[in-house]
């Protein structure tokens, strides 16, 4: 029975033959990790806590250990914040690259638009909630006709089609379009002052001892937990089983009679306005945007990248390749070794070795590597979940 006679009628889940009966949990993969990561409170509960001790481990405790072995591994105080915003963006992603088998090279365009929208928002209501609102009102605006041309072709004609309309943003962004973007210079001079009408500044620090813990990353921290509810939601509704349904094989999906253009351009949208969130959060982080680090087709790849080394077809495996990504960028790139130096622009060379690696070992992503361990931790096993189109082309 496929996922897309599932969707057509009431048949119980299986996964290649064994029934996965959820009143009796057994079944492959039905070990009790498995079913307890398809409770929607475990999952919101679960990532909270995760969302808690993120920036203690990542800065003091690699900290503590760097001052041990001599080299600065810890991070500093905005890298969890940007970890979480681009954690954000890649859940967005993953439903149209992980589950409907969509490989986009234009996101950035979403990504762009939205962080400019809140940039120039900002300069009439400095406020980072609407900020956010704008962004993503934008960035969804301009996903309905970018996705309704593009999702008429399929495969490297998609992405050929997004990469082009995602450039053509960022040649405007330079040039035409400098009066609005400010062009090369960038934009800066963006305010966006504290939660409850600046009653809470964005950089004031939440626990007086640990300088990581600011509003600013309880409010990404906040966005962050809608963004996994929100996924959860999507990824176990009946649009979420056609989604992977159609990454599985869209010419079935069309032969039950669904319509598959209509979902496939809904996949797009939503992760439009995933993309659209992170870009308006990344503004009110970095109080600053260039037409380079927000619409050039590198920022495009880089969500690719951090989906596939999280883990496609799942829901937060892609947030562990935003975290591994971030970390190689922002600390990894101030690492001195003995050899060769400092990494510093070396970086990219060093998360390619990473990339490379994660993908010929941990095919599934580090997600999926984790849970494979704990699967067999457990006696589970394997948890049984395979992305629908890992590999970012629509399956035959």
């Amino acid at each position: 029975m496929s996922r897309e006679d599932r969707v057509a009628g009431d048949e119980p889940v299986t996964d290649g033959g064994t029934v996965a009966d959820e009143s009796t949990g057994t079944g492959s993969g039905g070990s009790a990790l498995a079913r307890l990561r398809d409770r929607e409170d475990f999952v919101v509960i679960a990532s909270a806590a995760a969302l808690v001790v993120f920036p203690f481990l990542l800065i003091d405790v690699l900290g503590a250990i760097g001052d041990v072995i001599g080299t600065s591994i810890g991070g500093y105080a905005g890298l969890p914040s940007l970890v979480l915003i681009y954690g954000i963006i890649v859940i967005g992603f993953n439903l149209l690259l992980g589950y409907t088998g969509l490989l986009s090279f234009g996101h950035a365009a979403f990504f762009g638009s939205a962080a400019y929208s809140a940039a120039l928002f900002s300069q009439v209501v400095p406020s980072p909630i609407l900020m956010i609102v704008a962004g993503t009102v934008v960035a969804t605006l301009l996903a309905w006709p970018i996705g309704f041309v593009s999702i008429r072709r399929s495969g490297v004609y998609f992405a050929v089609l997004t990469l082009t309309f995602g450039q053509a943003l960022y040649f405007w962004a330079l040039g035409p379009g400098s009066w609005l973007t400010n062009g090369d210079n960038g934009f800066s001079g963006i305010e966006a002052h504290g939660l409850f009408v600046g009653a809470l500044p964005l950089d004031a620090q939440l626990i007086p001892v640990f300088d990581s813990y600011t509003v600013m990353y309880a409010f990404a921290s906040i966005v962050m937990l809608i963004a996994i509810w929100v996924g959860n939601r999507i990824i176990n509704s009946p649009y979420g089983l056609i989604f992977e349904a159609l990454g599985e094989n869209e010419e079935r999906v069309e032969f039950v009679g669904l319509n598959v253009f209509r979902y496939k351009l809904m996949a797009f949208v939503i992760s439009a306005v995933f993309a659209g969130v992170g870009g308006a959060m990344f503004t009110i982080h970095e109080q600053y945007i260039h037409p380079t680090t927000a619409l050039y087709w590198i920022q495009s790849g880089d969500f690719v990248i951090m989906t596939v080394l999280g883990g496609t077809g799942s829901l937060v495996g892609p947030v562990f390749g935003a975290l591994v990504f971030e970390y190689v960028a922002n600390v990894v790139s101030g690492v001195s070794l003995p050899v060769i130096g400092s990494i510093g622009s070396l970086w990219r060379f060093v998360l390619g070795a990473v990339f490379v690696f994660i993908v010929w070992v941990f095919p599934r992503g580090i997600y999926g590597a984790f849970a494979d361990l704990g699967a067999r931790i457990t006696g589970g096993g394997g948890d049984g979940e395979e992305p629908a189109a890992a590999d970012g082309g629509e399956a035959e």
